[in-house]
């Protein structure tokens, strides 16, 4: 007897380095339609005439709700979706985040329907992430996560480095409407295809772990293999702690970055085109050599360490500059630096959890810190960047990189990954 052959979509998708690939282009658009409202906020506020006080109060709403919803769907909403599979849950929320994009648009003359249109972007793309540190964990061994998550996570950074470049010139040439009906558009027709096309839940046979590479895991006792139980230990509520003031920082200088240069006298919008996608560059060098880094010493924690203080450092500069070149190589450094926490952060979640609570537990570790992190944090951080022309007290930025540090090394000790 003949056996078949495997179909097209079997040998597509046995191909583990695809997933990653086509989870990059998920993580590009859906980071696009995330960061859009920081891109548009200054002719927002423009045409709606707010006030200096408006913008940092509505802006920061619309950006925090988002985070907000983002976190609780994460929380609340990944158990729904682990049961449907990661592959029928991608197909929906790119489908739902696309069409709740566009509502924004055409309602935003009313506020609070803005707003709600955010929140609803929230709920829609709060899966997103833990579905695929589940798809993750099932196709890569321990040695291989670090560059698998770097590849999908470099999504997020070509989002923000080639972001200003694609709708910065849209928004000031066809007005800020259009940047957002475009990132719909591109959600359906580019999206959906490929995850239709290329992504499958698990491979026909595990990946094979080398037993000389994989991480220790005597920290987690056998009675400590529930969800409850796990989300408990020092060494999660640790990695928890690390992770809140990573978005915070990292999520709140993101999101107000533009308007921050923009408020410059020597700069103009049509400048963010470049200046919004410079300090990003080196994100991406980031993004390669952490994993790599990290795969190679198994010291990812560590490394990320090292990075925080490296960031802190960057905000001497950064900050308070009357020179526009000085004060991007600050944010350009900073940010390149915090990518070493970036690469390390989803893989050791994937570590600490067994393969069936991996979604549930990437749920609670991201949707808390969007909470607390991405909404709470961007209220903090726009008190510091609303505005680049008053004097601005970066010690509460060197004291959260500082903690950011400890943690970090506290995470190492517990964990050695």
């Amino acid at each position: 007897m003949f056996k078949s052959a495997p179909s097209d979509y079997q040998q597509q998708t046995e191909q583990p380095w695809r997933i990653p690939v086509v989870l990059a282009v998920t993580m590009f658009i859906g980071y696009l339609d995330r960061m859009n409202i920081s891109l548009a906020l200054p002719l927002i506020a423009e045409e709606m005439q707010w006030t200096l006080a408006q913008k940092k109060t509505n802006g920061g709403l619309l950006m925090a709700c988002f985070y907000m919803a983002y976190g609780v769907a994460n929380i609340f909403l990944t158990p729904i979706a682990a049961r449907f599979g990661p592959r029928k849950s991608l197909l929906v929320i790119i489908g739902l985040w696309s069409v709740f994009t566009s509502l924004g648009a055409v309602f935003s003359q009313i506020l609070l329907v803005f707003i709600a249109s955010r929140i609803l972007l929230g709920l829609a793309e709060g899966t997103h992430v833990p579905m695929m540190n589940q798809l993750t964990k099932n196709w890569f061994a321990a040695h291989h996560r670090s560059r698998a998550t770097g590849i999908w996570m470099g999504g997020l950074f070509v989002a923000i480095l080639s972001g200003p470049i694609i709708l910065v010139p849209v928004m000031h040439h066809f007005g800020w409407r259009a940047g957002f009906h475009l990132l719909a558009i591109t959600g359906v027709i580019v999206s959906l295809p490929l995850v239709y096309l290329f992504i499958k839940d698990q491979p026909r046979q595990p990946p094979k772990e080398d037993p000389s590479k994989a991480p220790p895991a005597h920290y987690l006792k056998a009675d400590q293999q529930s969800l409850a139980s796990i989300i408990k230990t020092p060494v999660f509520l640790v990695a928890l702690a690390t992770g809140l003031i990573n978005h915070m920082l990292a999520v709140g200088i993101s999101n107000w970055l533009p308007s921050y240069l923009a408020s410059r006298s020597d700069v103009d919008y049509a400048d963010l085109t470049y200046l919004g996608a410079l300090p990003y560059v080196f994100s991406l060098l980031g993004l390669v050599l952490w994993p790599w880094l990290g795969d190679k010493t198994n010291r990812r924690a560590r490394n990320a360490a090292i990075g925080f203080l490296l960031a802190g450092a960057s905000t001497l500069v950064s900050f308070n500059q009357s020179s526009l070149w000085l004060a991007m190589a600050g944010f350009t450094f900073g940010i390149f630096f915090i990518t070493a926490f970036t690469a390390c952060e989803h893989p050791v979640i994937q570590h600490l959890f067994p393969q069936q609570l991996v979604a549930q537990g990437s749920g609670v570790y991201n949707g808390v810190c969007m909470i607390v992190g991405g909404g709470i944090g961007t209220f903090f951080i726009g008190g510091l960047m609303v505005d680049a022309n008053g004097h601005t007290n970066i010690l509460p930025l060197l004291l959260a990189f500082s903690v950011a540090a400890i943690c970090s090394l506290v995470l190492h000790r517990l964990i050695k990954y």
